[in-house]
């Protein structure tokens, strides 16, 4: 069978498809850039099964949001599947996955009951900077993957999850991405992109400043 792979990171300057079979072993095979995606295709063997996952511009891995299935390893990760029985036919769920976005937003304390404080405004004596991510009607694996930007639009970090339930539907899925306050962080305007199962779905930003503001005794007060 002749799969086509696609790719729709339309920014990246390079693309890898790491693809796994018991068949073919690890294959690490560039891909082409085709107008704002990249693609490659390959001869897929039947009864074999094809874990497979994106790799752009060497440090972001993605899965493919059009894959038959999603699959979780033993130590966290999570692939795309295709999994191609002896009649050479590709496989598919017998159910439906499903996940929605309920709220998202920053913060500088992770909490777990309690009023959540939401704000965009960071200073370096806050330790981390919290995305909150709450979910609603789960069902079925899924990869949580938050691109961080620092202020010169250059590629920082990529913080990844498993969201998953397996028998019903589930709502108030809490999950967390952080990153570091370190001494090295630049201050400024970051830009953060959210993915679920490589599917782009918004970009948001968050500010650090150089200045801790307060106010004691009615008084503004600063510190650098």
């Amino acid at each position: 069978m002749r799969y086509r792979f696609e790719c729709m990171f339309g920014d990246a300057e390079k693309v890898f498809l790491e693809i796994f079979s018991e068949k073919k072993g690890k294959e690490y095979i560039p891909m082409t850039r085709d107008g704002e995606s990249f693609v490659c295709e390959l001869e897929l063997l039947p009864s074999d099964a094809y874990k497979y996952i994106f790799v752009i511009d060497d440090n972001i891995r993605l899965i493919d949001p059009t894959a038959p299935f999603v699959i979780p390893t033993e130590d966290g990760q999570i692939f795309s599947c295709i999994a191609i029985n002896a009649n050479d036919e590709i496989l598919t769920y017998d159910f439906e996955p499903s996940i929605f976005v309920k709220n998202f937003g920053f913060c500088s304390e992770m909490v777990e009951d309690g009023e959540v404080v939401y704000k965009r405004a960071f200073s370096k004596k806050d330790n981390r900077i919290y995305v909150r991510i709450e979910y609603s009607d789960v069902l079925g694996f899924h990869q949580s993957s938050i691109l961080w930007y620092r202020p010169d639009g250059q590629f920082f970090s990529q913080s990844s999850g498993i969201v998953w339930t397996e028998e019903k539907k589930e709502d108030g899925i809490i999950e967390w991405h952080y990153v570091e306050l370190t001494d090295q962080i630049p201050t400024g305007k970051w830009k953060i992109r959210f993915f679920i199962n490589g599917l782009y779905l918004l970009e948001d930003y968050f500010i650090i400043t150089p200045t801790t503001y307060g106010i004691e005794a009615g008084i503004l007060k600063t510190s650098l």
